[in-house]
């Protein structure tokens, strides 16, 4: 429970599962959070999941903040009909629906839709009024809410200074609320898999874990390291290789985006990054190749053997893991990092007799 915001804090995994039991009883929520940690990605990795199940998942993304009153209610205007009364044509005034919300028909094509109202904190609290509704009855004037639709909004804590409004109690009022926190754990498996974040990031925060985040509210300073802020620098990493520049650019571009401090650390990782023994190497002699004495390259390694494993190379990963396990200057701490990077990014690899009968064997060390 974070003391200042009363919220209930928690990580990736247990939000999606909150999310997904929200679909199910058809109740709003709203996800509170830092900038920067990945509120909207959760959001779409709980659409990618029923996709994946089968399910046709809809997500719309409307962003709170850039909207007006009139845009959620929809445009005025008139029509003329028979009145019985006064036996006369009258006009009456009648509200356009906009289109940001999915019609009958449209509804009727998805099992599951999201309206992801993202900033609705940083909307002017006439927004934020005129969504009341919206909320709460699921309808807006004539518009009603399909029933396998469901609202649910995000936003920055009031703390951090994001140019937020006060949420009016009576809307706060019509939803669940957690607030999420930064997961390394959750973090890595989502940078070694359809992320695909360089592999010189995630060695970067195995060796540096609490560079991860890196937010202070109060700070002067514009960029400062986030897990959206990683994910832009791996962007601009992977260009200046492809490009061929590297040095000053890719300095620049890492603290103007991760901040001074963490960025001249992660800059000063990639040559340690660069000139690792060749995985594929290690691999193909795991009883003879090196083991470095140096953390930081220890880090990188296994995170460039695990990014190279495969089914049939796995027993070769695991004597090198067994030679690391037992090596003074590494240990057990490695070993059970090389692993469980290879398991999270080449998943069937559990399934192979070697690895089996190592987990077996270092069952305690992995569990830790």
């Amino acid at each position: 429970m974070n003391n200042e915001t009363n919220f209930t804090q928690v990580t990736s995994d247990t939000l999606q599962q909150v999310i997904q039991v929200c679909l199910k009883i058809n109740r709003p929520l709203f996800v509170w959070g830092n900038p920067g940690i990945g509120k909207s990605d959760n959001i779409r990795q709980v659409i990618q999941h029923y996709k994946d199940e089968g399910l046709r998942a809809l997500l719309i993304d409307i962003r709170a903040s850039q909207l007006d009153a009139v845009d959620t209610r929809g445009v005025p205007f008139t029509y003329e009909v028979h009145s019985t009364e006064s036996d006369k044509v009258v006009k009456r005034t009648a509200w356009a629906i906009p289109d940001l919300f999915p019609t009958a028909e449209v509804a009727a094509a998805y099992d599951i839709i999201i309206i992801f109202l993202d900033e609705l904190n940083n909307a002017p609290p006439s927004v934020q009024a005129a969504l009341y509704q919206l909320v709460l009855d699921r309808k807006l004037g004539d518009y009603v809410l399909p029933d396998n639709v469901i609202v649910i909004a995000a936003g920055n804590l009031e703390t951090d200074r994001g140019a937020t409004h006060r949420m009016a109690t009576p809307l706060a009022d019509r939803f669940f609320h957690v607030e999420l926190l930064v997961d390394n754990q959750a973090w890595e498996k989502w940078a070694l898999g359809d992320a695909d974040i360089h592999l010189a990031v995630v060695a970067y925060i195995r060796w540096r874990p609490e560079h991860l985040h890196v937010w202070d509210a109060k700070s002067p300073s514009k960029a400062q390291a986030t897990p959206r802020g990683h994910e832009y620098v791996s962007d601009a990493i992977k260009e200046c290789e492809k490009s061929g520049i590297n040095g000053a650019v890719e300095a620049a571009l890492i603290s103007g985006k991760l901040g001074e401090a963490v960025g001249a650390e992660l800059t000063g990782f990639l040559p340690i990054f660069r000139n690792l023994p060749d995985p594929v190497g290690v691999i193909m002699a795991p009883d003879a190749a090196d083991i470095p004495n140096d953390p930081a390259t220890m880090y990188a390694l296994c995170g460039a053997i695990a990014q190279q494993t495969s089914k049939t190379n796995i027993d070769r990963v695991l004597r090198y893991a067994t030679r690391v396990k037992e090596c003074s200057h590494a240990g057990p701490e490695f070993a059970i990092l090389l692993v469980r990077q290879a398991i999270t990014k080449h998943p069937e690899v559990q399934q192979t007799k070697g690895f089996l009968k190592w987990a077996t064997d270092n069952g305690e060390d992995m569990v830790k």
